[in-house]
């Protein structure tokens, strides 16, 4: 039943992230403005204009070889109607077909956990 949950949940917080910028993410350029270290290599922190909003900025990594330098420039696509949700393009994922799968499968073996917990406890 945890298992179940576990996927569930997870499924979940993917889909609620990345369908709004499947079904109408924007592309647009942001520039690195600094870049940090971390344990497992370098984050970087990115700044993006949306139109007719104020300049957002985004931490991405980490990297083992960052892709680009300060001053650099990376495509990301976010969110119009939050354009505080955004990602690197080749981190959005093709479709959410999977996640609707894992979601539906997890829900199920929830269900079947908790009808036979609920079974067994009847005299």
């Amino acid at each position: 039943m945890l298992v179940g949950l576990v996927v569930f949940g997870l499924s979940l917080g993917f889909y609620v992230h990345f369908s709004p910028l499947l079904k109408r993410g924007v592309r647009t350029s942001a520039i690195c403005v600094n870049v940090g270290q971390v344990a497992a290599g370098s984050m970087l922190l990115l700044e993006y204009t949306p139109p007719g909003s104020p300049t957002r900025q985004y931490t991405v990594g980490p990297f083992v070889f960052p892709p680009v330098k300060v001053g650099g420039r990376l495509d990301v696509i976010y969110d119009p109607k939050r354009p505080q949700e955004v990602t690197l393009p080749e981190r959005l994922p093709k479709s959410t077909r999977g996640l609707v799968i894992g979601m539906s499968a997890s829900a199920a073996l929830l269900t079947a956990c908790a009808l036979r917990i609920a079974l067994s406890t009847q005299p």
